[in-house]
């Protein structure tokens, strides 16, 4: 039960939804008076049921938000079957009509004699009264909303003292929003508990952001109970491979608009600013009592004070403002330097708010050094799923792999297909270039920024692939054309550990301590990089002894079992 975080203007406020596949244990508001169990020393700390609400309607819901006042939730039980006849006994004794009255006179009677903050009485009044209007001066006016709006008037004579709550209002309503499913995992096995919150789920394996935490995530299981809670699309369903590996999943679904309010902050920090998501991360602190919450990527460090008193990591999946100072530098862009200034400011500010800050690289880490306690767990490959199949690559088969969301990667493509590809596509090559889920959505979302040409014989280009490892057996080299990066390319490695003989620029390697020649081809403009894939095309011998020393690179310093254990380092540390 929620108040309706979607609805029309005339929908009634509180609706009732349906569950998610797996989903256990989520906060609601209150249990429908017709199907709930109530702890009966709790019920009688409460005064029982209000007898203002007789003979029936929203005294549920009443009794439901005074326990959450009181710091007590109302949770959805998965496993409870109920057999509820709706209306079996009312419609006895009352008319449809006259129900229709009691419900909505009763739910303005809870408003004035629960809701205890004045900031949020007011909105829901106001949306109360504007909907019983809009329902009135329809063609057919509802009588149920006309009867209600004339007895409002006698809304001073509802109120009645409220005990000073636990819980304010607003958390409340956040969390009984309805954009937070709660699926359960694994058993607790009495580990020091780990919270994670990260924008983005860590599986599937969609960017490098996901890879990363996914498989560190995986080497902790062992030794902590996790507890992940993560923004997610509109199908809340949480991956196995998560649920495998932590105790409780929490998913909280993102605000469904890009009309960001003007602020101060940086505008990502704003999209992912959610009071469901604060409220979640509350909640599930208090629920779980974790040791530690690892904050993942920049944005995410609003949430910082949410976390108390758990000790907090900041992961620096990119040091932000080196980026946007790298953009800046391929151009001058209002809109870029704006959103720089923004970034210095609360970036530096959230490595101030946090007990450690992770970067991926000891460029990133000399970056941050100075301002926060910082340490540097670099990228890493799985080494036992991206290994060399020893099979015959496609000829002149080129492969770029990276999300169109990342604006820096379209900057890349755009770079290759002017700088580089008119040479390589008149020798015959083939560039098969995997942009990421909504690839389109993404072109047309940065095309004032950037437009890269991408209808020319020779390109092949996906959208998502759950399994990459095919596209490297098949492609004879892989480039890395970027012209800004930060943190450091996890496509890098996993090509490296795939045997690929690799041709990037120099910001494609950006943190990565490589042997230039040896490790990787480096081009610092696109006829060099065009003149170094050809080489390598037309030289196996050299290209094959390139593949070699690559994976030997990989398993001397990616491997992401080495960085698990430092980090299990550092949680020790701060535990």
């Amino acid at each position: 039960m929620t108040i309706a975080s979607e609805r029309k203007p005339i929908d009634f406020p509180v609706r009732c939804e349906l569950p998610f596949p797996g989903e256990d244990l989520s906060y609601v508001l209150y249990g429908s008076g017709g199907c709930s169990l109530f702890d009966a020393r709790k019920l009688d700390e409460l005064g029982g049921i209000d007898e203002i609400y007789e003979p029936a309607y929203v005294e549920d819901l009443d009794l439901g938000f005074r326990g959450w006042q009181q710091g007590w939730p109302s949770v959805f039980v998965a496993g409870a079957r109920v057999v509820h006849q709706h209306r079996a006994t009312t419609s006895r004794y009352y008319t449809p009509e006259i129900l229709d009255r009691i419900l909505e006179l009763n739910y303005l009677r809870f408003l004035v004699r629960t809701i205890g903050s004045r900031p949020v009485f007011r909105r829901l009044w106001r949306e109360a009264v504007k909907r019983l209007n809009l329902l009135s001066a329809q063609t057919n006016p509802n009588p149920a909303a006309l009867w209600a709006l004339s007895q409002a008037w006698r809304a001073p004579f509802w109120a009645t003292r409220i005990p000073a709550p636990v819980l304010p209002d607003d958390h409340i309503l956040a969390i009984g929003s309805g954009a937070v499913t709660v699926v359960p995992g694994h058993m607790p096995r009495n580990k020091p508990v780990v919270l994670v919150a990260t924008p983005y789920l860590p599986f599937p394996l969609a960017h490098g952001g996901a890879v990363r935490m996914y498989n560190l995530m995986r080497r902790a299981a062992p030794d902590y109970d996790q507890v992940l809670v993560s923004f997610a699309g509109d199908s809340r369903e949480a991956p196995s491979e998560l649920l495998e590996i932590c105790c409780e999943v929490v998913l909280v679904k993102r605000p469904g608009t890009h009309l960001l309010p003007s602020t101060s902050r940086p505008d990502i920090v704003e999209e992912f600013d959610s009071p469901a998501f604060h409220a979640a991360l509350r909640q599930t602190v208090h629920k779980w009592k974790p040791a530690l919450a690892q904050l993942e990527f920049t944005q995410m460090a609003q949430y910082a004070a949410d976390c108390a008193p758990a000790k907090t990591i900041l992961v620096e999946h990119d040091v932000t403002l080196d980026l946007y100072q790298q953009l800046l530098a391929q151009g001058d862009d209002w809109e870029l330097r704006r959103q720089l200034e923004r970034w210095v400011r609360f970036e530096t500010a959230a490595w101030g708010r946090v007990d450690r800050v992770v970067t991926m690289s000891e460029k990133d880490r000399g970056l941050v050094s100075g301002r926060a306690h910082v340490v540097c767990l670099p990228n890493g490959v799985d080494l036992e799923r991206f290994r060399p199949v020893g099979g015959i690559p496609d000829p002149r088969r080129l492969l770029f792999i990276g999300s169109f969301a990342h604006l820096p990667n379209l900057l890349a493509v755009d770079f290759f297909l002017r700088e580089a590809w008119p040479q390589l596509k008149a020798c015959g090559a083939t560039l098969h270039i995997i942009a990421g889920a909504r690839h389109q959505f993404y072109l047309d979302r940065y095309r004032d920024r950037v437009q890269p040409d991408l209808a020319q014989r020779g390109i092949e280009i996906e959208d998502f692939v759950a399994d990459v490892r095919p596209a490297y057996e098949r492609a004879t080299l892989v480039v890395a054309p970027l012209v800004a990066s930060a943190g450091t390319n996890i496509k890098i490695m996993e090509a490296m550990a795939m045997g690929k003989a690799v041709v990037s620029t120099p910001a494609g390697i950006n943190g990565l301590d490589l042997n230039p020649g040896a490790d990787v081809m480096i081009a610092n403009s696109g006829a060099e990089m065009a003149r170094a894939i050809l080489d390598l095309l037309e030289n196996p011998e050299r290209r094959q002894a390139m593949e070699r020393e690559a994976r030997l690179t990989v398993e001397r310093t990616f491997d992401w079992d080495v960085v698990g254990r430092r980090q299990k380092q550092l949680y020790e540390e701060l535990t």
